[in-house]
């Protein structure tokens, strides 16, 4: 998504009038902000409309008669307003001045703010509706902090275009925990209890619940997000662009509406995590989400939602609302999921593979890392500088920072054994390894990770349908589901991280080495349009003139009526044409139409996210977090030394991956999903089937034959990725897979 949707404050939205314009959100035309009769329509307090209008009234009449006096709010009027007064006892001049302040103040974004909402309901075909819906918003440090204020609408500006969202990717190992779990047999409850008997291993991971048929259905859910703000460069250069808190909970209610909840109400909370520290906000949260105390009350599922540097408040604050759930009135069987987006819990170091030296001292590389903060910094105040450096702390397992998540973390995992932790990271990337944003040194089988490979990166480029390998059938609307093939030149590298993180949510740590050395090989400046070297961004920027010359003379004089009903026009009315429409549009008139297709807007992590933490059975025995020492983490890629160690790390892990037994069958990775829809989710039915779970190690050699395989047509883009290929050339002195299978097998 191109645009800046979260900085500036709402506009009013005219609604489409018919056709195709009904999908699609409606565009902005002024600024005004909600009238006081409606905002006191939306009375939270058991006192009559009829009382209020009353105290309105008179009220009114007093101040209408001092108002040219007056040039600000009186001291009795804050005091009213800090002294927990109700919404309803407020008059017309307190209201207008708590709405004028709590504006000012996300305006400024200055101070953490929350949003509450009632999703029940959600139309999932008209996403106009979800800036339209009313809530309340609480901001503190301010009167609404203390006397949170009803609204009519979200109090931030989205996009007023229409939005279109493209998806193309995969996720790693699978997109559901049916692929690859399964029940726990009788036998192996045997053997666990015998092995927490004598004080042997535990459990390894999690097994299926019996029951994984309409967990959700009439169930109430409250879902939690939580963003923190980042300074445009900064956030630009490192995790992209971010969305709103709001955006987040309103995508996780869209996929949880097919699980038939009776109830979905939300809080959304926007922190200023870029110039406070971690627990000023979270003390701040905690006083806001008092407010909302009673909506804990008999709740069947909890959902929180983190993007990067808010993970760890995220974790903080379900620590602190759980171990208060005598308070909040939470049922112990609680279903408590936590999802951790491109999280911050393993730190980060600098990777630029284009300055990366063959050998460097260790000077060499902090002067490196020094030198590489300054830039990301550049621009920033002191006081920014020293909020956001400790992000990288928490690659430090001794840290202040990652022993205060260990701690909270390790409460939750012991205290509550509904609760599940569901990482989620990109593959590739500009900023941030694999295996830092899914903290691979925290091992508990309720921690489930899963990669996300954007289809963008494999070099399938959906500005040019014609090159994508689908059918360019008639769509009546926007709405085409489809997979297309992963190229072979590039299918080895996903297949490899499918095989090594299969192995982390089984729980072998063994692994994590091999997984350790090759993530920043997967690190290129190319995988961030904000990041790309200048010759790469020359040559893109002449590849995009060219294309938009052709779509000048294909689409520049194309005019979109709105006379039919619901349906496309018949210029557009296909999927190669809508899709190149969609394209040529959104970089011509990005107020108009908006592409989303990053992976805070795929429906798909939503629901691996919801199966993750309903469909799976608790461990047999509680356990404590575990955290792995830090080691087998380069310096470099060009280093000789990191070259040998990670060629004989990959031949071990291949020689203790080929004796895995009970794999799940699984064809490969051979394609990403594709899919075009407007304000619907695509979601597709899985089941599992034990079946597929072989007792003896066949599927293992079967991946492992895979993997030489596809090393064989590999022919990656990026630098790294280059490098990777010479050292795993090792592969290429087996002619064939047998022998390699013979050799790892030591026969």
């Amino acid at each position: 998504m191109a645009s800046n949707a979260e900085s500036n404050i709402i506009n009013n939205q005219e609604q489409p009038t018919g056709g195709w314009r009904t999908w699609l959100p409606y565009r902005a035309t002024a600024a005004t902000s909600t009238s006081q009769e409606e905002q006191s329509a939306a009375n939270v307090d058991e006192t009559t409309p009829e009382e209020i209008m009353d105290q309105q009234r008179w009220y009114s009449n007093v101040w209408n008669k001092i108002s040219e006096y007056r040039t600000g709010p009186t001291d009795r009027e804050r005091l009213m307003i800090n002294s927990n007064a109700r919404y309803s006892q407020l008059n017309v001049q307190q209201i207008s001045y708590l709405e004028t302040e709590s504006i000012k103040c996300i305006k400024q974004r200055s101070h953490t703010w929350c949003w509450y909402e009632n999703l029940t309901g959600l139309n999932v075909k008209d996403l106009a509706s979800w800036t339209e819906r009313n809530g309340v918003v609480s901001v503190f440090g301010t009167g609404s902090g203390k006397c949170p204020l009803p609204l009519n609408k979200y109090p931030m500006e989205t996009h007023p275009g229409y939005h279109v969202y493209i998806k193309n990717s995969t996720i790693l190992p699978a997109d559901s925990p049916l692929e690859i779990y399964h029940n726990m047999p009788f036998k192996t409850k045997i053997a666990t209890a015998v092995k927490d008997y004598y004080n042997f291993s535990r459990e390894n991971h999690l097994y299926l619940k019996k029951d994984t048929v309409s967990p959700l259905k009439e169930r109430k859910i409250l879902i939690i997000s939580i963003v923190g703000w980042l300074p445009e460069k900064y956030e630009r250069s490192s995790i992209g662009e971010q969305r709103t808190a709001q955006y987040l909970c309103k995508k996780l209610a869209q996929s949880l509406q097919f699980e038939a909840p009776s109830e979905i109400k939300s809080l959304s909370f926007e922190c200023p995590l870029d110039s406070s520290d971690t627990m000023t906000v979270l003390n701040e949260c905690l006083e806001l989400i008092s407010h909302w105390n009673d909506h804990f009350n008999e709740v069947d599922n909890v959902f929180f939602i983190g993007v990067y540097h808010s993970v760890p408040l995220m974790i903080l604050l379900a620590r602190n609302i759980l171990e208060r759930a005598t308070e909040f009135k939470i049922k112990k069987n609680t279903n408590i999921g936590l999802l951790a987006i491109e999280s911050c819990l393993g730190g980060y170091r600098f990777w630029d593979h284009s300055t990366d030296f063959t050998t460097s001292t260790e000077e060499d590389n902090k002067k490196i890392q020094q030198n590489r903060e300054k830039q990301l910094f550049q621009g920033l105040s002191k006081n920014e500088q020293e909020v956001l450096s400790k992000i990288k702390s928490y690659k430090e397992i001794g840290s202040a920072e990652s022993k205060l998540i260990q701690g909270n973390l390790n409460w939750l995992l012991l205290n509550w054994d509904s609760l599940r932790l569901t990482l989620f990271g990109k593959l590739y990337d500009n900023f941030m390894t694999i295996t830092q944003k899914l903290a691979i040194d925290y091992k508990h089988p309720k921690i489930i990770r899963n990669i996300w490979c954007n289809g963008k990166y494999l070099s399938i480029d959906t500005r040019r349908p014609n090159d994508l390998g689908i059918q360019d059938i008639h769509m009546k609307s926007p709405n085409f589901e489809a997979e297309i093939k992963i190229p072979k030149e590039r299918n080895f590298e996903v297949t490899l991280m499918n095989n090594l993180i299969l192995t982390q949510n089984l729980g072998k740590e063994e692994f994590i080495p091999v997984l350790k050395l090759l993530s920043p090989f997967f690190i290129s400046r190319s995988f961030n349009e904000n990041t790309i070297s200048p010759s790469m961004r020359k040559q893109k920027q002449n590849d995009l003139k060219t294309w938009l010359q052709e779509m000048d003379d294909k689409w520049g004089t194309v005019t979109v009526t709105d006379n039919y009903n619901d349906e496309l026009p018949e210029n557009l009315a296909s999927v190669y044409k809508f899709l190149e429409y969609s394209h040529y549009e959104s970089l011509k008139y990005p107020d108009l139409i908006q592409i989303y297709d990053d992976i805070y807007d795929d429906d798909s992590m939503y629901r691996t996210f919801i199966q993750n933490t309903t469909l799976t059975k608790k461990p047999l025995t509680i356990q404590a977090l575990k955290v792995l020492p830090n080691t087998s983490s380069p310096s470099s890629i060009l280093s000789t030394v990191n070259q040998y160690d990670l060629v004989w790390k990959f031949h071990e892990a291949l020689s203790k991956f080929i004796q895995l037994r009970n794999l799940p069958e699984q064809e490969g990775i051979n394609t990403v999903d594709f899919s075009i829809t407007l304000d619907t989710t695509c979601w597709k039915q899985i089941f599992s089937d034990d079946s597929k779970f072989n007792k003896d190690n066949t599927e293992a050699i079967a991946r492992v034959i895979q993997i030489w395989e596809k090393y064989q047509d590999w022919s990656p883009p990026t630098r790294g990725l280059k490098q990777l290929k010479n050292i795993l050339s090792v592969l290429s002195l087996y002619n064939t897979p047998s022998k390699l299978v013979k050799d790892i097998q030591r026969k």
